[in-house]
């Protein structure tokens, strides 16, 4: 009960604070994603942190499905996630409250700062200012450090070469070679990805033989040493950019042509590598 109570007392914050919430297309009110209520869910039960909870949230402001509003409600800061908006997600998850309920609880977490939304396609300096609302050098930082790592994407993808293969876009950033004394080469390449799709796309490598990636000379595959898809897989929201590196050790001849293989069910390919000594 004591629970409900909050949740009501949020709402009607949310509700006082935030108007249009959740955008039309031709009079019809636009879905929220399924894929969005099961990472509310696993928000909800601790399976992931708040900041994996709000790429969710990314994705539904990029694409205009809740819109951000100025306000001009006295709302109070807080320097965490309130536990009422985390109950929201369950209880969002399970069907008890509605979409534009639960729109509403993020809207709030927004238009009082304790979220800060960090839009690629916006200015550094604009980014920057948001920063400016936080109080403790902590939560600053925090702030600053998520736009140096929107921003570090943004550029990435205008200097890079797009390559598309089925869903999702993978930019070729560059790759690093670093000689060692046995003669081998260790080599790490720099991806941002996106996932262009409507649905979650999943990159899969469990182990170095069941991996859906390989660097080839045209002859052999060579398998990867390490890579960033944590547990092997990497979950792709729609439109939502990642960073990936994978690194690879081995004999290069850099004379050679070698290409980066995507051999997943989604979708087959590969990315042309420049190494360099």
């Amino acid at each position: 009960m004591e629970n409900k109570i909050r949740y009501s007392y949020g709402l009607v914050i949310c509700l006082i604070a935030t108007s249009g919430i959740l955008t039309h297309i031709s009079g019809e009110q636009f879905q929220i994603p399924s894929w969005i209520k099961k990472i509310a869910k696993w928000w909800h039960e601790g399976a992931i942190d708040d900041s994996e909870f709000m790429k969710g949230i990314q994705y539904l402001i990029e694409n205009k499905i809740m819109v951000i509003h100025a306000s001009n409600a006295k709302i109070v800061k807080e320097n965490k996630i309130p536990s009422w908006v985390k109950n929201n997600a369950g209880w969002w998850a399970n069907g008890t409250i509605s979409d534009n309920d639960f729109v509403s609880s993020i809207q709030y977490l927004i238009n009082s700062g304790i979220v800060v939304y960090s839009d690629v396609n916006s200015t550094e300096n604009n980014q920057e200012s948001k920063c400016d609302r936080f109080t403790t050098p902590a939560e600053k930082e925090t702030c600053l450090k998520q736009i140096e790592y929107y921003t570090k994407i943004k550029s990435a993808m205008e200097e890079s070469a797009k390559h598309v293969i089925g869903p999702v876009t993978f930019y070729y950033v560059n790759s690093e070679s670093q000689a060692t004394d046995n003669g081998k080469i260790l080599l790490t390449i720099h991806f941002v990805v996106e996932n262009n799709d409507n649905q979650e796309v999943t990159m899969t490598c469990l182990r170095q033989d069941s991996c859906n990636y390989a660097l080839s000379d045209g002859q052999k595959e060579i398998p990867y040493a390490t890579n960033t898809l944590v547990y092997g897989s990497l979950t792709l929201p729609p439109k939502t950019p990642r960073l990936v590196d994978w690194t690879f050790y081995s004999i290069f001849d850099t004379s050679q042509s070698y290409s980066f293989l995507v051999k997943e069910p989604w979708g087959t390919g590969s990315v042309p590598i420049r190494i360099h000594q």
